[in-house]
């Protein structure tokens, strides 16, 4: 392990073999802190390799809690987080949106790592509770069609490196992972990353991986959402094939700043108003994220899904959902 450790923190890449071996001896705690810090930032400086991400995310899938639920058909949109810009919760809107259309959804997040209301925080704000109290996920997800799985609770082995992770104040490798190994295994996702210039490295990771029925997108401006202000690359992965396209909210509204919450009340005020359709630009950029995820299921075509996800909305479907689901 000392020769690995050394090869990686001198910036040579590792094979996936190597890099199994290290995140393994990570997670398991055989590592020191010191270890894994610098094995974690010479990674970053460096940039992951497809093979090394790969590994992370085999490593991760063996030593998680699955859910415990036939997940066939169900959809996750969860993205990597991480862009620092504290949005509207857009992709937790989406799902909602989705369950309430009657699609399955097995939605994988957290607390807020970077912004200031995360997927966990939003849903706890409004009411939903996470620990399933008298119930499990499972029994909710039968009943609801939706479930929200906080990954602390599924990926135990992550616990010994919180620590270090935090006290590095950068995102590492991590920070790319969680959306990769969602513990019901979904047949679709749409995978948000912050960052643009990755965006090709993590469809190639997907291959790598033999995943299949995903769509990654970045926007131009930064967001690891489909934007209201700027055009956003999407590459879909299915059936063996890569399809790229992008989305330009001109071609579906006037463009306009992505909405920027600074508490959780202004969140929760945002998020229902636009799952209600009071707010008609919040509503735009869910009905323009949700239709992403219709496309990626093969239902819809994005402008045609866009005005089927709006149609909803004003139907006040996916705001009763959201009642359901949180319990009110």
């Amino acid at each position: 392990m000392d020769q690995l450790i050394k090869k990686v923190n001198s910036g040579e890449r590792l094979n996936f073999e190597e890099a199994e071996r290290l995140f393994d001896s990570m997670v398991q705690g055989r590592l020191t802190e010191a270890q894994i810090a610098s094995s974690l930032i010479a990674l970053r400086f460096r940039e992951e390799t497809e093979n090394e991400l790969a590994a992370l995310v085999t490593i991760l899938n063996r030593y998680k809690r699955c859910f415990g639920c036939g997940s066939r058909n169900a959809i996750d949109t969860c993205g990597t987080g991480g862009d620092g810009k504290s949005t509207v919760n857009v992709s937790t809107a989406a799902s909602i949106i989705l369950a309430s259309m009657g699609f399955p959804v097995v939605k994988h997040g957290n607390t807020a790592q970077s912004g200031a209301v995360g997927s966990a925080d939003i849903l706890q704000a409004l009411g939903m509770d996470l620990a399933y109290s008298g119930s499990s996920p499972e029994e909710h997800f039968k009943k609801h069609n939706f479930v929200f799985m906080l990954a602390p609770h599924y990926h135990p082995s992550l616990k010994g490196i919180g620590k270090v992770r935090r006290e590095l104040k950068v995102p590492t490798i991590f920070n790319l992972v969680g959306p990769l190994v969602n513990p019901a295994d979904p047949e679709f996702q749409v995978i948000g990353i912050n960052r643009h210039d990755r965006l090709e490295f993590i469809a190639r990771t997907m291959i790598t991986i033999g995943r299949s029925n995903i769509a990654v997108y970045s926007s131009r401006d930064g967001y690891d959402e489909v934007s209201s202000r700027d055009k956003t690359d999407c590459i879909l992965i299915a059936d063996g094939r890569t399809e790229n396209f992008i989305i330009d909210p001109s071609d579906f509204f006037m463009p306009f700043d992505m909405p920027v919450v600074k508490s959780v009340d202004e969140a929760k005020k945002f998020f229902v108003e636009g799952l209600s359709g009071e707010n008609e630009e919040i509503t735009d950029i869910f009905s323009l994220n949700t239709a992403l995820a219709l496309k990626t299921m093969n239902k819809a075509q994005i402008k045609e899904g866009y005005g089927l996800v709006k149609n909803h909305i004003a139907s006040g479907k996916a705001k009763k959902k959201l009642e359901e689901i949180i319990g009110k």
